[in-house]
């Protein structure tokens, strides 16, 4: 009997052991973090001093070249925006709801729209109607006309 005492303190003292510190886990991860934080600050203070050098290496004409096709595709999205409200215009659809490139695509974009919605002529849109517009409501608010109003109103003679 003696021995089932002395198993047990074991199971304890292995038990003890499997447990995991963990403030001593989270210090170790938190110390890792701040090392992997300064080193991506270094990284990135390097990658900017590599593309200013870059940026110093490009020859004139590389740099004519790069302004050259932003101003190409500067050109080229004007153009197509342009193009976009023409189509919009002309067939009486919102600009934003075109898709294509081309002036063909736009526009069979647009007929597709016009087809879907049916065409409309100026018949065809629902006006608003406002009946009476204009004019004045049957009361007799001045002068005599009130004094009987009310006095109708209040059901005095």
């Amino acid at each position: 009997m003696s021995e089932a005492p002395a198993e047990t303190t074991n199971d304890v003292e292995a038990d003890s052991a499997k447990e995991t510190d963990w403030k001593a886990e989270a210090r170790k991860w938190e110390t890792r973090a701040k090392e992997n934080l300064g080193r991506a600050t270094e990284n990135e203070e390097a990658a900017k001093r590599l593309a200013a050098l870059e940026e110093a290496n490009k020859t004139e004409a590389e740099r004519t070249a790069e302004r050259l096709a932003a101003l190409e595709r500067e050109n080229a999205d004007l153009k197509s925006g342009k193009t976009r409200a023409e189509v919009a215009a002309a067939k009486g659809v919102p600009a934003g709801l075109l898709s294509g490139s081309t002036q063909e695509e736009l526009e069979a974009a647009a007929d597709a729209l016009i087809a879907f919605r049916g065409a409309q002529t100026s018949e065809d849109k629902a006006t608003l109607v406002i009946p009476d517009e204009g004019g004045h409501p049957n009361l007799a608010l001045n002068g005599d006309g009130l004094e009987s109003a009310l006095r109708k109103a209040l059901g005095i003679s």
